[in-house]
């Protein structure tokens, strides 16, 4: 008989994934990343692409027991980063000691000792005296932790693994610190590893150059089509649900190289399709083009990008002058900006898009006139800039060169197939 399944269970879009876990065999990450965790000294940095795997990757590889993980973005000082840690382990924050004294009457005691506590020098007392009549009084002392120092203690030479996901996110004062500590710690066994998208993934050794030769790059890449068809063609099976090819190929599609995204537009599939755990035995399942845009849709509710794309659409304050109105292929009027985000909406779908094909597509999507050259190239500088303003520090698109790249796959994936676009007008269109 055959395994039952939830769906849940089979596609996680937010989790690590058992029964659609994909083995890259020609990147073989995982065999390169348990080699760079157990050399000692050595700090991981894993790089790639937004939703392309890397924490799901170490969440693979790395006992969940083991794993302790810390937010780049979070982080507004060096010292917060050991406390998190600490936290994790749930170590006290402070040591007590009791003391006692000797009051109204003479007291002796030969005796040599030292105190075990954590992070407190050690002492010795000695003296001679006799009782008579004595009473005893007990006072506390608080010792506060030294967090580097304790968490060397508690995790050098041991199988924790400290993952700093988002490096790239932490102040550059604040990046500086941690990698002169990062450097310390390893050095006394403390196992590191580092998470950053491709642009920025030499942020850790910059920041302190003695790491260079300290630091192992992983580095990833979009998935290819063959291996982000293995997701569906894997849990459709294990959940008895026999889905036309046409579907599976316009899913990879979309996906735009996101194991994340494809794990997402998956279950939403076994939601509309009523779906909830393995059919036996195995049912055809037909998807129509109405239901396939549903499912799209819904899939990109959970990717809201709603004010990023508002703020690109209405580009910068206009300085009293109107900005020329064009008509498009879809019935709808606007600017330049609506312009360019239709034409970057367009098929085929892609990340990356030159000047010239931006332009080719924006004639594609005009009913007649088309902005020119010049009007489209100062609408991508402003819309570079409206992206780091509304997303500071999360690059979302980028316009360099005279190419724009989609950073985030989940931003192109909002625009083509959430509804907000359509529902956004242009300042004065009708």
């Amino acid at each position: 008989m055959a395994a039952i399944h939830e769906a849940t269970e089979v596609f996680t879009p937010t989790g690590v994934p058992t029964l659609t876990y994909v083995y890259r065999q020609e990147q073989d990450l995982e065999s390169h990343l348990r080699a760079a965790v157990r050399t000692p000294g050595l700090v991981v940095s894993l790089s790639g692409p937004s939703k392309s795997g890397k924490t799901v990757l170490i969440r693979k590889v790395i006992a969940p027991e083991d794993l302790i993980p810390v937010s780049g973005a979070s982080l507004v000082s060096a010292e917060e980063l050991w406390e998190r840690v600490l936290s994790w382990m749930e170590a006290p924050s402070e040591t007590t000691r009791r003391v006692s004294t000797t009051l109204g009457g003479e007291a002796g005691v030969r005796a040599t000792g030292s105190t075990g506590i954590p992070l407190i020098v050690k002492g010795e007392v000695e003296g001679a005296a006799k009782l008579t009549g004595s009473r005893l009084s007990e006072t506390a002392e608080k010792f506060v932790r030294s967090a580097i120092d304790q968490v060397v203690k508690d995790v050098a030479n041991s199988t924790f693994v400290i993952f700093i996901d988002d490096f790239h996110y932490m102040p550059t004062d604040v990046q500086v610190t941690v990698a002169k500590q990062i450097k310390e710690v390893a050095e006394k066994g403390v196992k590191i590893c580092v998470a950053s998208v491709p642009h920025r993934a030499d942020d850790v050794v910059r920041s302190n150059p003695e790491l260079r030769g300290r630091v192992q790059a992983i580095d990833f890449s979009y998935w290819n089509d063959d291996d982000l068809r293995q997701i569906p063609v894997q849990g459709f099976a294990a959940l008895g649900m026999n889905i036309p090819s046409t579907f599976i190929d316009r899913l990879v599609r979309e996906a735009f190289g996101s194991p994340q995204l494809m794990q997402g537009m998956c279950l939403q599939t076994c939601f509309s399709l009523g779906v909830d755990r393995t059919n036996q035995p195995p049912a055809d399942f037909d998807v129509d083009e109405t239901r396939a845009l549903r499912i799209l849709e819904m899939t990109s509710t959970t990717t809201d990008f709603s004010t990023l794309l508002e703020a690109l659409h209405a580009g910068p304050k206009s300085r009293g002058q109107d900005r020329k109105e064009y008509q498009f292929i879809d019935g709808s009027a606007g600017d330049v900006y609506r312009c360019v985000l239709l034409a970057v909406r367009s098929d085929p779908p892609t990340l990356s898009l030159r000047y010239d094909e931006i332009l080719l597509r924006a004639k594609a999507v005009c009913n007649g006139v088309t902005p020119v050259g010049s009007s489209l190239t100062e609408a991508l500088q402003q819309m570079n800039k409206l992206g780091d303003t509304v997303q500071p520090g999360a690059k979302v698109i980028e316009w360099e060169g005279d190419v724009l790249d989609i950073a985030d796959p989940y931003f192109l994936f909002y625009l083509r197939c959430s509804a907000r676009l359509a529902k956004i007008r242009s300042p004065g269109a009708v």
